[in-house]
């Protein structure tokens, strides 16, 4: 009888665990990527390359980004720029300058970059998460990911400062308080 309430009380507490306010939100966010290759390639006629959409946010969900890995095979310079259809979200520079111990000269060196954001960066409902590499001409690989939570909704939806289509003045500071 006492072995039956034990399980009992762990089933319970397995329960309790799952119907937690912060279990239910974790099980909302969703792992999402995207991914393009020859991002920045072009014509040595064209003056400068296209924009490339790595990902649309669904409506409904907003895209926080965690991660972007650049896979800079032809020695692109870059900086690679990330945005979506307002404005500029971050860039990420391609040509990094090295030091070596015994030299006070700096030169530079390519690499492969894999950039990492904590918090994430945010792309609003509906937008595109587009990729731009300045002054390319072979491209670069480039693959973000990130997650999907739950955006707003509606007219009065909230807006997150510095994401996607945040286009409207900052309220007047209170005079009163």
């Amino acid at each position: 009888m006492r072995a039956t309430a034990g399980r009992l009380a762990r089933v319970a507490a397995v329960v309790a665990v799952l119907a937690a306010p912060g279990f239910a939100a974790d099980r909302s966010e969703q792992p999402v990527s995207g991914f393009a290759a020859n991002v920045g390639t072009r014509d040595p006629a064209a003056e400068s390359s296209g924009a490339v959409t790595l990902y649309v946010v669904p409506d409904g969900k907003t895209f926080l980004l965690t991660d972007i890995l650049v896979a800079n095979h032809g020695v692109e310079p870059g900086p690679l720029y990330l945005a979506d259809s307002q404005r500029t979200r971050c860039s990420v520079q391609l040509l990094q300058p090295a030091l070596l111990p015994t030299n006070a000269s700096a030169f530079n060196i390519y690499t492969n970059v894999h950039t990492t954001f904590s918090t994430g960066i945010p792309f609003g409902p509906g937008e595109p998460v587009i990729a731009t590499l300045a002054g390319g001409m072979r491209g670069v690989d480039v693959t973000v990911t990130g997650k999907l939570v739950p955006g707003p909704r509606g007219p009065g939806a909230i807006r997150f400062r510095g994401g996607a289509r945040d286009d409207e003045p900052p309220p007047p500071p209170d005079a009163g308080h």
